[in-house]
């Protein structure tokens, strides 16, 4: 699991002066946090990154968050550490959804230098995915951290709103981590099973005389447990070509979400009169 910082603890009972875009941001914050901790069937869901992103541009519009955010330049940072990582994100889907159609057409013509070579691609992608899960919780902690110290002068609602804007960086960048972590995890057991199937294996090694000697209901048994290897192998990839196409669109816009934010950070940074 990636690095979390330690945060700012609410209580279950909201302070009534807190306004309501900050209640809609705690409770999507409440929401992303349970996924997070417990994905449940949809470990590669973004959908609630996205639902607290929405809400979450509200924020830098109110007059009341201005004085707080204006000082915490760490929040800028960290929106850019998680713009990065979904652009990186997204090439390496883009890399991931290729290797994946190649495994596949390698499968089908039981190519087994093509498929060996597929495979590796896709497992140094899943590789890639994971470093990329523990920079971008790792950065984005630090941003969230140094944008509360430098935001510790302001008070009562301006501080709240500070705080839980950071928090937002925390938690996004953690539940972003738990999503790359996840298409690693199954970007490289995909190829693993693709590598173990028998189109794995070379159509001209000579079988040996135990088999060439075996009944022909033994063959056929073989051969059907072949079939089924195979036909396990191209259905799981191409589950994840269609994974990959929907968390594509997603992250999209996921991205345009974070750099939108990010613009109006800037804009509260540097008004224009």
């Amino acid at each position: 699991m990636a690095p979390t910082m330690a945060m700012h603890v609410r209580s279950a009972s909201v302070p009534c002066g807190t306004h309501p875009v900050v209640m809609d941001v705690e409770g999507q914050l409440v929401a992303l946090r349970a996924w997070t901790s417990n994905p449940g069937p949809n470990p590669l869901s973004l959908a609630h990154v996205r639902a607290l992103l929405c809400v979450l541009d509200e924020l830098p519009h109110l007059p009341l968050a201005h004085r707080g955010l204006a000082a915490a330049d760490g929040l800028l940072d960290g929106f850019l550490v998680l713009a990065d990582a979904f652009g990186t994100f997204l090439a390496a889907l883009l890399a991931l959804r290729q290797h994946a159609a190649d495994l596949r057409a390698a499968l089908r013509r039981r190519d087994a230098a093509q498929l060996a070579s597929a495979a590796r691609a896709q497992r140094h992608v899943g590789k890639e995915l994971e470093h990329l899960a523990a920079a971008v919780a790792r950065e984005a902690a630090r941003c969230a951290r140094a944008s509360m110290l430098a935001s510790s002068a302001a008070a009562g609602a301006e501080l709240e709103v500070a705080r839980t804007v950071a928090e937002a960086v925390n938690d996004t960048a953690a539940a972003s981590a738990a999503v790359f972590s996840e298409v690693s995890a199954v970007a490289v057991a995909d190829a693993a099973a693709a590598l173990a199937s028998p189109a794995s294996s070379s159509p001209k090694k000579r079988l040996p005389p135990l088999v060439m000697n075996a009944s022909p209901s033994s063959t056929r048994s073989r051969s059907s447990s072949k079939e089924q290897r195979e036909a396990v192998a191209l259905q799981k990839l191409q589950e994840l070509e269609q994974c990959i196409g929907e968390l594509e669109s997603e992250s999209e816009k996921v991205f345009r979400s974070l750099v939108q934010t990010r613009v109006s950070l800037l804009n509260i940074h540097t008004p224009t009169f």
